[in-house]
């Protein structure tokens, strides 16, 4: 009763799914405001000897994933979600101003085929102005290949689900861990989206992506070292890698958690110094402003502590206040809304 209602409107289903788990929120807007519908985060049915292979479920396993998701107080079967940054790419150059009469669309389709040595048609893409630099007035576009839409279209249909929204994974991690964050427009800010096999750093000056950069480490590396070298099991690499049960044996689990985290902080820190130190002198008059963080470990002390260490820049997990209360309270209620939050970012659009 309350959510049939032609004054609110249900959001599509947000779906970010890597190659070990699920995340899922769905959201209603109504003139009160947005809350939280409903919220999931389910493993991936697919044996972890096989989950690196791809991050694009078969229709059987997303069929499998829909039953759980309306068991969950999901509504509906409109999807929205985000391809893996692998099967996309990113590209910067110049155009002429929009002003000058000129078919931008197309000279950028035409730079983007350029680059991707394809044709014109092989793709789908989006494309935006970058703040001027001086004399230079660039462009970012980010390409995905019409055979992966198709591919995904497809699979989605099989299962049941109508894929209503293909996004972006940066614009999504940026809407999911900004939202709700007063953003100062003429402020450098980096969202750090720690993934399971890689992670993403989303550079923005006010609300515009400017600078991306995948970094080629993700929470598996964190998990195999749990479980090889301290032999835990996969319920307690699980734990490592999900801040769950930190109080649990504390010493013990402490020495464990700083262990296995240490080498991918510094990796994490390391690369995002090198993203801001170019976005930084490339837009010399900007101030530096926070590190927002999502995904995984947004909770955990020793990434926190290596990005203060190397950066010192503030870094705080911020998640909707929607979401958080969409969660639920607890001691784990901030770290799940952040590995949440980019599933939030798809659903947020409220386009469809």
């Amino acid at each position: 009763m309350g959510l049939i209602n032609t004054k609110n409107q249900l959001s599509a289903i947000g779906l970010e799914i890597d190659a070990h788990e699920f995340r899922a929120v769905q959201l209603i807007r109504s003139p009160k405001g947005v809350s939280t519908v409903a919220w999931a985060i389910f493993p991936r049915q697919c044996t972890r000897e096989t989950q690196d292979l791809t991050t694009l479920p078969e229709s059987e396993e997303l069929r499998w994933a829909a039953s759980i998701l309306g068991r969950r107080g999901f509504v509906g079967n409109k999807v929205s979600t985000a391809p893996s940054t692998a099967q996309s790419s990113s590209h910067v150059f110049e155009l002429p101003p929009a002003e000058s009469g000129a078919p931008i669309d197309q000279l950028a389709r035409m730079e983007v085929a350029r680059a991707r040595r394809c044709g014109p048609e092989d793709f789908e893409f989006g494309f935006w102005p970058l703040p001027a630099k001086g004399r230079t007035a660039e462009t970012i576009a980010v390409a995905l290949p019409r055979t992966v839409i198709h591919t995904m279209i497809e699979r989605y249909q099989d299962a049941g689900l109508e894929l209503v929204g293909i996004d972006l994974m940066e614009l999504a991690i940026h809407r999911g861990s900004t939202s709700g964050v007063d953003m100062v427009t003429d402020e450098i800010n980096a969202s750090l989206h720690i993934g399971w096999s890689s992670s993403l750093a989303v550079l923005t000056l006010g609300e515009t992506v400017i600078y991306v950069r995948r970094i080629e480490r993700g929470v598996s590396g964190v998990w195999a070292l749990a479980k090889e070298r301290y032999k835990l099991s996969d319920r307690g690499a699980d734990t490592v890698i999900s801040d769950h049960d930190v109080q649990r044996n504390a010493q013990a689990s402490a020495k464990v958690r700083g262990a296995v985290w240490a080498m991918l902080a510094a990796e994490l820190a390391s690369e995002l110094d090198v993203a801001i130190a170019y976005v930084s002198h490339s837009f010399r008059m900007a101030p530096f402003g926070k590190i927002q963080l999502s995904g995984y470990g947004t909770s955990n002390e020793v990434i926190l502590n290596k990005l203060d260490q190397i950066l010192g820049i503030p870094v705080e997990c911020s998640p909707a206040r929607t979401l958080i209360e969409g969660v639920g309270t607890g001691d784990n209620t901030w770290a799940t809304a952040g590995r949440l939050s980019t599933a939030y970012g798809l659903a947020a659009r409220f386009d469809r």
